[in-house]
């Protein structure tokens, strides 16, 4: 999924050299302003600030807000008091060196992992971690993340035109839904399980922003702009041959599905909603995990397999565009609502996309 080496994911806000619906294959250039604790190799460093630029004041965590489960529908799990917190696995690069894996720890520690050349996106299929270059794809175990397995070098159709891979997403059969970006757009491409890769049918015909997932086998997800230009969710059934725009939360900019495809998590300009598929699908509107201040942006999210956290990366925009403070921010279902779980500064400066490990 996206930015600086990367290319950055397409939201309504973005980074200083992404401008509101700029072409998706502009770099989306993070300035972390921040500090965070890393390990690497055992050793405690800092992650470097840029010479000259005043470390801001911490983002304030997100108000949380009181959400009610829908009548019929099952709330998430809460997350047991004392619990340690899975997890975090980010995509991301430090100081312009070669992507790599990084862990979050629920002690507030960044752990620097195996470099990833040339990897732009990542994804979590049930117990399986998928990283995604232009021409392959790795699957990994979820237990063991940062030792490579399978490979499968993918052989693209003259139809696909190729450019940056800044999303991708694999199905319980292997096949996996992936955007691509270049200098005149997105498209949507299908990989099969033997690696041939085809364009997706149809597309939405005003895709908006990379996120893209399955929601089963036969149906994908995915972002487009209505007929007023205004940003909602897509779900596209190539067998029909249909699209069709859901109706309950509009100007989504950024969402992601979760491990197990019963739920839902997307951010818009002014907050962060979950709600189980079956309520997206119904045009319902979706309960809130938090709400943005004017000037935060939050442009990845993920939700734990167990559906009872939320990650989101989230910075605050200057009145120049530029976003700095970058935070990982989490939430937890707790008495019947979602909560504060930590607001840690990132160490690196490039992101690529983040899973829950638990």
């Amino acid at each position: 999924m996206y930015l600086g080496g990367f290319v950055g994911r397409v939201n309504d806000h973005a980074c200083a050299v992404l401008r509101p619906y700029a072409p998706i294959a502009a770099a989306l250039c993070v300035a972390v302003t921040g500090c965070a604790s890393v390990v690497n190799s055992g050793a405690p460093t800092t992650a470097a600030v840029p010479t000259g630029v005043a470390v801001p004041t911490a983002v304030a965590v997100p108000t949380a807000v009181v959400s009610a489960v829908p009548s019929g529908t099952s709330a998430p799990s809460a997350v047991s008091p004392g619990a340690g917190i899975p997890q975090l696995l980010v995509l991301g690069n430090a100081s312009n060196e070669e992507a790599g894996l990084w862990t979050y720890a629920d002690d507030g520690t960044w752990t620097r992992g195996t470099k990833t050349p040339g990897v732009t996106a990542i994804a979590r299929d049930g117990m399986k971690v998928t990283l995604a270059t232009r021409s392959s794809l790795e699957y990994r175990d979820l237990a063991t993340p940062q030792d490579r397995r399978m490979s499968l070098g993918v052989n693209w159709s003259a139809q696909v035109s190729l450019g940056t891979v800044v999303c991708v997403d694999s199905s319980d059969s292997g096949k996996a839904i992936i955007a691509i970006a270049d200098a005149d757009g997105l498209n949507f491409a299908v990989v099969s399980g033997k690696g041939a890769g085809s364009p997706l049918t149809p597309t939405p015909a005003s895709p908006f922003g990379p996120s893209v997932a399955w929601l089963d086998e036969s149906r994908v997800v995915a972002l487009s702009t209505d007929n007023r230009q205004i940003s909602r969710l897509a779900v596209i059934d190539p067998a029909k041959g249909t699209v069709a725009l859901l109706q309950g939360l509009t100007g989504v900019r950024v969402f992601a599905v979760s491990p197990d495809r019963k739920r839902l998590v997307a951010a818009t300009e002014s907050g962060v909603y979950v709600a189980p598929i079956s309520e997206w699908l119904a045009g319902r509107v979706p309960a809130a995990v938090a709400t943005l201040k004017p000037s935060q942006v939050v442009w990845d999210v993920a939700l734990s397999g167990d559906n009872s956290r939320v990650a989101m990366l989230s910075g605050t925009e200057s009145p120049d565009g530029t976003v700095g403070d970058i935070h990982e921010l989490g939430y937890g279902w707790e008495q019947g609502e979602w909560a504060p779980l930590f607001n840690s500064p990132v160490p690196f400066d490039q992101v690529g996309g983040q899973i829950w490990l638990g």
